[in-house]
């Protein structure tokens, strides 16, 4: 005589079989374990362990880390502060995330508020691994940048505030930084906000986009001299150009502040874009030509 097995028994001997064989496969570290492989640790002591909002205390599966903070805002994390992301194909990462009202899920590339000595004296190598404090001021590294923007079409904002405590931003469509064999070169996307356009837009100190990275030891701009040593500070110059936020004197965005207006803070944020503006061919090294493409 045959029995009618249970639905409702089968359903939970297949739903366990599968966690079962899921989690076999899966690499659970502690927080201890996380913090050796941070790609940036270097940015972080180990007190901040406790700190990271999306690892419990007896740690996490590596396979389960966000890719982006947008991807931890989704899973219902809605608390800005530090967290660690595990790009494709990347170490993981400490950064930190702005989940509030209107970010949604960024993740912070860069922080000035002028109160500290931070940007002037850093070499190519540590502007390629970041440096600071992610829980404030800081540059998370162009490296991290590229292993960040390399697994999808990213939106950026760049954020002012003003000498009369009004804040400023520019969008783009598109942001991704090349290699470092390409020298971290800028490439964007569409321009939208209200701080205007000084990074795609060509002027008579050229633009910002499609030029490669520059610091004091580096100098890959345009200008006869090092626009890196001369305004002290890491940046995508050309000659010298339209802006700068790492900078411990002053931050300079065209239109907005520069060394005679100061404005109070700025920062880089950056969240998955629906939209893709990346230029087809992309240009080479060497090619300083607007390339960014309407949608």
């Amino acid at each position: 005589m045959c029995r009618m097995v249970n639905p409702l028994l089968m359903s939970l001997v297949l739903t366990l079989t599968f966690v079962v064989s899921v989690t076999s496969i899966l690499h659970h570290v502690s927080r201890e374990e996380l913090y050796d492989r941070l790609a940036n640790r270097h940015m972080l002591t180990e007190t901040k362990l406790q700190e990271f909002i999306n690892v419990p205390d007896d740690g996490v599966y590596l396979e389960l880390l966000a890719k982006d903070c947008q991807a931890a805002f989704l899973n219902k994390r809605s608390q800005s502060g530090l967290y660690v992301i595990h790009p494709k194909n990347s170490l993981p990462m400490a950064v930190y995330c702005d989940m509030s009202s209107d970010g949604e899920g960024w993740t912070v590339l860069q922080k000035n508020t002028l109160q500290k000595s931070l940007f002037g004296s850093p070499d190519w190598s540590e502007y390629k691994q970041g440096f600071g404090n992610l829980m404030a001021d800081h540059w998370l590294g162009n490296e991290m940048i590229y292993l960040l923007t390399r697994q999808n079409t990213f939106t950026v904002r760049f954020s002012v505030v003003d000498a009369h405590n009004n804040k400023h931003h520019a969008d783009y469509s598109s942001f991704r930084l090349d290699s470092e064999a390409k020298n971290y070169t800028l490439r964007l996307g569409d321009y939208s906000g209200d701080a205007g356009d000084v990074l795609t837009a060509m002027n008579e100190t050229g633009m910002h986009d499609n030029m490669m990275f520059s610091t004091e030891d580096k100098d890959n701009d345009r200008w006869k001299n090092n626009c890196a040593l001369e305004h002290e500070g890491g940046w995508w110059f050309d000659n010298c150009g339209s802006s700068l936020f790492n900078s411990d004197d002053f931050i300079y965005w065209r239109g907005l502040c520069d060394e005679h207006n100061h404005c109070a803070s700025s920062s880089i944020m950056i969240k998955p874009s629906k939209k893709n503006c990346s230029p087809t061919p992309l240009p080479g090294p060497g090619v300083h030509l607007p390339v960014h493409q309407k949608s």
